[in-house]
């Protein structure tokens, strides 16, 4: 089954209404979920990140019902990210001044499982080759 890897903006936009990429994120979210697109792979981390920054900004209950429709969802397949993850992550978030240490990893994850596709509004992304950043609800498969 074809995967894409999904970056914590993407999430946050879809949830908060204000967030400028609201419609894109919530259309990307939405595609996923139903299956319109491919599956998602979400790294734990990705996902702390997320649940941590809507209960700061959006409250609590918000935080919880986002963390929930992740779990429930047959379109996202949340991971846990390995150390060796981490330890490639390191290393890419030295090389790549435009990557934050979770984005490092994300690419360290889609190196190891050979995934070249990521839904992401942070262009820091496209300095990395052979990745591929995705901005719309469109399937690259």
């Amino acid at each position: 089954m074809a995967r894409v890897a999904i970056d914590a903006n993407i999430l946050i936009a879809a949830r908060l209404s204000r967030d400028q990429n609201h419609e894109r994120g919530k259309a990307i979210s939405d595609a996923i979920d139903q299956g319109t697109l491919p599956t998602a792979y979400v790294l734990s981390d990705v996902v702390e990140e997320v649940i941590n920054y809507l209960q700061a900004r959006a409250g609590h209950d918000t935080a919880i019902e986002t963390l929930d429709a992740l779990i429930e969802s047959s379109g996202f397949s949340i991971v846990h990210s390995t150390n060796s993850d981490f330890n490639t992550g390191r290393s890419l978030f030295r090389r790549y001044e435009s990557l934050s240490l979770t984005d490092a990893v994300i690419v360290a994850a889609m190196q190891r499982e050979g995934l070249n596709y990521l839904y992401s509004f942070d262009d820091g992304f496209d300095s990395v080759s052979g990745l591929t950043r995705l901005t719309v609800p469109e399937n690259p498969f």
